[in-house]
Formats: structure tokens, C-alpha cells, sequence
């Protein structure tokens, strides 16, 4: 199977959780696969779609321009952990030792 850099996003959402210590704003990803810092420039770029300096109808001329240039910052990295790693039935995956 040939390399490529195309991923399909099945979902993207934002929701607010709050918490003792205030409002906390969860973002959750699902997809075929990521390429390095993809869920960090995706964070970064919607963030400053929040702060007011890029549009939300600019988003998709991001994604097609492919290039990281036209995106937001990249998003630190801490709060970022990973929840899951599902495998389709058909996928041929590692076998592990228990």
C-alpha cells in the first residue's frame, strides 16, 4: 500500500465542561489516522478562530490549500492525551504477547 499524507476526519467537536476550577473546553478528533502535530494545528488554527483573527469559512480553504503556512499556530502540547485506537476488523494489526 502506498504512503500518503490524506486522512479522512469522521468527527471534530468542541464542548465545555465545567469544573471546580472554571470552564474547561474539551476537543475530540476521531479519524483514519494522524500525521505529526495534525490534532495540534487543527486546535491551533480553530483557536484563533475564536480570538477573532481567522474566520470559521476560512477553514476550508486551509485544509485544501495544503499548507501549513495558511493554519493557525500549533497548539502546546500539554492537555493533549490520546482516549482510544480502534482497529477496522479487516486491518491486519499487530499481534501482541499477554
Amino acid at each position: 500500500m502506498p504512503l500518503t499524507t490524506i486522512r479522512t476526519i469522521y468527527s471534530s467537536g468542541w464542548e465545555e465542561r465545567r469544573t471546580e476550577a472554571g470552564a474547561l473546553l474539551v476537543y475530540r478528533v476521531r479519524g483514519s489516522g494522524f500525521l505529526h502535530h495534525m490534532v495540534r494545528n487543527l486546535v491551533g488554527t480553530m483557536l484563533e478562530v475564536g480570538r477573532g483573527k481567522l474566520h470559521a469559512s476560512q477553514i476550508p480553504e486551509i485544509l485544501a490549500a495544503r499548507n501549513r503556512d495558511a493554519a493557525g499556530p500549533t497548539a502546546p502540547a500539554r492537555g493533549l492525551f490520546l482516549v482510544s485506537v480502534e482497529y477496522d476488523e479487516q486491518v491486519d494489526r499487530p499481534q501482541t504477547n499477554v
